[in-house]
């Protein structure tokens, strides 16, 4: 678990070293920085703003939770929050404020955004599907 986080902070700092790098050269930085997920582009400010969000509101609501195990029975919630709020930040490309009020929302919505994804899935599909 350690190493895979250490992985993903490593990748997650390398865009802000080169952006950074390339400032100390002299070189301007023209409008947000833009990174890219998947080929998919989106604003660097915004996606921090966002996931942060999501991740503080996680974390609140874990506190107030009661329970023994309420962290590893959050992970797989916290899991889809982080997503969506990465797949709204990226389809939407909000502004910073409206990202971080993106992050503060689904990250509030937690459990709920199942249920919200059911309902979107029924809809297509023209039926309901189980449970």
């Amino acid at each position: 678990m350690i190493r895979l986080g250490a992985a993903f902070l490593v990748a997650a700092a390398a865009p802000v070293v080169a952006t950074a790098t390339e400032i100390a050269k002299g070189g301007r930085v023209n409008g947000p920085v833009v990174w890219h997920l998947l080929g998919y582009p989106f604003e660097a400010g915004s996606m921090i703003a966002a996931l942060c969000a999501c991740l503080a509101v996680r974390f609140y609501v874990v506190q107030h939770s009661a329970g023994a195990n309420r962290w590893l029975l959050d992970i797989p919630v916290s899991a889809i929050s982080l997503m969506f709020t990465a797949g709204i930040i990226v389809t939407a490309r909000p502004q910073p404020l409206t990202a971080l009020l993106f992050g503060t929302g689904l990250g509030a919505i937690g459990a709920g955004l199942i249920r919200i994804a059911k309902k979107h899935v029924d809809r297509f599909l023209g039926e309901t599907t189980g449970g």
